[in-house]
């Protein structure tokens, strides 16, 4: 019982589930390698037993309409709330001097470009969803070229993902976009390939944000593991033999094997709501800042709660008529 206890709050390991960049200068921190022992391994086979067993229940059917069945697809509630988010999300980040997060500092020539594009999701959004997503993928190829693509990856899939959804859905929501880009989008998917994509991307930021900041620079979250020492779990429970590099590799693997998940379509709504939980904890513990730069996450994991179809589960087709 105490190793399943240790499990679970260690699954709710806040800010690390993050970006460490976030709070981790990416040019300050002592590089570090991960050991290989008989924990590693552990922790390994039971992150593996968790993905085992959510797609068994999943793709049985055991628990029905609550990990199988898309529910709410004959209403918009929560695209809408994705567009509100989105417009929200970037006016603060111009409030606040930011682009797209703190660790992406334009220079002083191409801050304006920054805070022109940001804006524009925003005052399109009011008349056009499916144009707002085109300025967040314009967002997204900026940010590719005016900054270092080792920082920007970690946020492409994100940006790409909801730019993709909102330009695929907003025929949907939208009467200004039903009438100019109804026939390119629906013969693309319309609804169900809004899903698909928020969910894939989803993933694969997912999948980088673990290996990337994590198993491939485990520096970055043990020099954060440093600074908030507390956020190891599993030794405030006295379990000092799980050090912060077990840790690190719990967080990075957890990330990683999820987000694979996500993009193969196996347990959605059991991987969502697990991550929506997780999110929900670090906005509580990290403060107003992890907020912000965790919108679009919840206004993603909502939509995906209600939507995301399962690969491999026998279940209900979305409706897609507006």
């Amino acid at each position: 019982m105490k190793l399943i206890l240790l499990f679970v709050f260690g699954l709710f390991s806040l800010p690390t589930w993050a970006h460490v960049r976030w709070f981790v200068n990416s040019s300050e921190y002592t590089d570090a390698t991960l050991p290989v022992d008989i924990l590693f391994a552990s922790i390994l086979t039971f992150i593996l037993g968790f993905c085992l067993i959510a797609s068994f229940i999943t793709r049985r059917g055991l628990l029905g309409p609550i990990t199988s069945n898309p529910v709410m697809t004959d209403t918009y509630f929560f695209w809408r709330i994705l567009t509100v988010v989105m417009a929200l999300f970037f006016i603060l980040n111009v409030v606040f001097g930011e682009f797209i997060a703190p660790n992406l500092q334009l220079n002083t020539g191409q801050e304006l470009i920054g805070i022109i594009l940001q804006i524009a999701v925003a005052t399109v959004m009011v008349f056009s969803v499916t144009i707002s997503g085109i300025v967040i993928i314009l967002i997204a190829a900026a940010s590719s070229i005016l900054l270092p693509f080792s920082a920007v990856i970690d946020y492409l899939p994100e940006l790409l993902g909801i730019g993709g959804a909102l330009i695929l859905i907003g025929p949907y929501i939208s009467p200004f976009d039903k009438k100019m880009f109804s026939g390119l989008v629906y013969p693309l998917g319309g609804r169900q390939a809004a899903v698909n994509l928020l969910r894939m991307m989803l993933g694969l930021q997912l999948l980088i944000l673990g290996i990337h900041n994590k198993l491939m620079l485990p520096g970055l979250s043990l020099t954060f593991l440093d600074m908030y020492p507390y956020y190891n779990f599993f030794q405030l429970f006295g379990w000092e033999n799980f050090t912060n590099h077990h840790f690190v590799w719990f967080v990075g693997l957890s990330e990683a094997l999820l987000g694979l998940m996500l993009i193969l379509g196996l347990a959605n709504r059991l991987v969502v709501g697990l991550l929506a939980t997780i999110f929900l904890i670090t906005t509580y513990v990290a403060g107003p800042k992890d907020v912000l730069g965790h919108m679009p996450i919840f206004a993603i994991a909502f939509i995906l709660l209600c939507e995301s179809v399962n690969n491999t589960a026998n279940v209900l087709p979305l409706k897609t008529a507006s």
